[in-house]
């Protein structure tokens, strides 16, 4: 079987499997094409609650295919080319990383880009631009600010040091570490699925408001969000479900909700 993107369901959660196990799930250019298509496709799709990312055959990714990047040396940095890699921040629908083995190079700035990352004991993590002669991109000088703070940051990307599953966890990169990472990704996506997918939309994109605007901004959005969801049935739902005593059923938000949303926070 050729290199690529498997893409499978667990109900309501879309599976995206990293495969090129030669390689140790080495992204080809085609490959990349397809992750990104494949984000955008379950994005749009209100029946796909979560996206959960993982690799084949124990390991997460190490990146480009070095062949490629030596025979095309300027998609490496090409931000049109590494779009797949910075997409799970820019989507609404929750990513959550499964991550086995190494997740080096854009392998890293995919993880760094999920929104939840599950990791095995044995995950290990490496932005190697440092190494490697290259800038750090992808959100390794932004995005990683947000979740690990600068003196980590720092020491993480000016070294290129690899670091493991634990050292993750203590700097909060890592949500758990799980004896089997798809498993422990797949319960936590499971986990918001069940929940109210309009209101984790809106969570998804006032935080990340917050974050490219300030709290200022992102406080002032919060009304604006909440309208838009009282719109909904969802609200109606919830309280309904707490006072009959049962789980409550949400429906599939409108195929219209994330344009709404991007109305509203403009």
């Amino acid at each position: 079987m050729p290199p690529g993107i498997r893409v499978s369901d667990e109900g309501p959660i879309r599976v995206l499997t990293i495969d090129n196990p030669g390689k140790r799930n080495a992204f080809t250019g085609p490959m990349t094409t397809t992750l990104l298509h494949e984000l955008d496709r379950a994005d749009a799709d209100p029946a796909v609650r979560a996206i959960v990312v993982t690799g084949t055959g124990g390991c997460f990714s190490s990146g480009h295919d070095l062949q490629e990047v030596l025979d095309n040396p300027e998609t490496a940095g090409d931000p049109v080319a590494n779009a797949a890699f910075a997409r799970p921040s820019e989507i609404l629908t929750p990513v959550i990383g499964a991550i086995d083995g190494p997740a080096y190079a854009a392998g890293f700035i995919l993880a760094l880009n999920c929104d939840l990352r599950v990791a095995a004991p044995g995950a290990r993590f490496c932005g190697v631009g440092a190494a490697i002669g290259l800038v750090p991109v992808g959100g390794q000088l932004s995005r990683l600010l947000d979740l690990v703070g600068y003196p980590v940051a720092y020491r993480w990307l000016a070294t290129a040091a690899p670091f493991d599953a634990e050292e993750a966890s203590r700097h909060g990169f890592v949500t758990e570490v799980h004896d089997d990472a798809l498993e422990g990704a797949l319960a936590l996506a499971g986990a918001i699925a069940a929940v109210s997918p309009a209101v984790v939309a809106a969570v998804k994109a006032g935080l990340r408001h917050s974050v490219c605007h300030g709290t200022d901004a992102g406080r002032a959005a919060e009304p604006r969000l909440a309208a838009l969801v009282q719109s909904l049935p969802d609200g109606d739902e919830g309280v309904r479900s707490f006072l009959e005593r049962r789980p409550p059923t949400y429906p599939d938000h409108p195929e219209e909700l994330h344009d709404r949303i991007a109305e509203v926070l403009a």
